[in-house]
């Protein structure tokens, strides 16, 4: 199993202000491809607010609205769109949660629901801050 630093999650109240500061102030670039399509959730099952893709060419940054109802509305342990997170993308989601599975370490198991292709699960490290690792789903 394989990992590699996929993005950063910063969350805001306003998504556009936050975009805007940091494509002027680092000469980002805006994310538009087939990858990065949104799933087609409505905000009482899901999460269809604004979000921004952004790159400095090498690591993304995911800028989205803050939502800090959406462990509830999910029924998840974790709100990974509360104050933000960090994302590792692997190869073999099945192998990586069998691998805290052993370990004892508990997560949620969001499965496809933001990111049309992408299989995201949230944990925790020990100081409280959250993880996504995701695998991308063959189309």
């Amino acid at each position: 199993m394989k990992f590699h630093f996929h993005h950063m999650n910063l969350c805001s109240e306003n998504v556009g202000r936050l975009s805007s500061f940091y494509r002027s102030i680092f000469d980002l670039d805006r994310i538009e491809d087939e990858e990065h399509v949104r799933c087609n959730t409505d905000t009482a099952h899901g999460y269809s607010a604004e979000v921004d893709f952004v790159t400095d060419g090498a690591v993304e940054f995911h800028l989205a609205t803050k939502d800090i109802d959406l462990s509830f509305r999910m029924n998840q342990a974790i709100n990974p769109l509360h104050s933000g997170h960090f994302c590792f993308r692997t190869d073999d989601i099945e192998g990586f949660k069998k691998r805290l599975e052993e370990l004892k370490i508990p997560y949620a198991d969001y499965g496809v629901w933001a990111m049309a292709n992408w299989y995201q699960i949230f944990l925790q490290d020990p100081d409280g801050n959250i993880i996504e690792v995701h695998q991308p789903i063959a189309k």
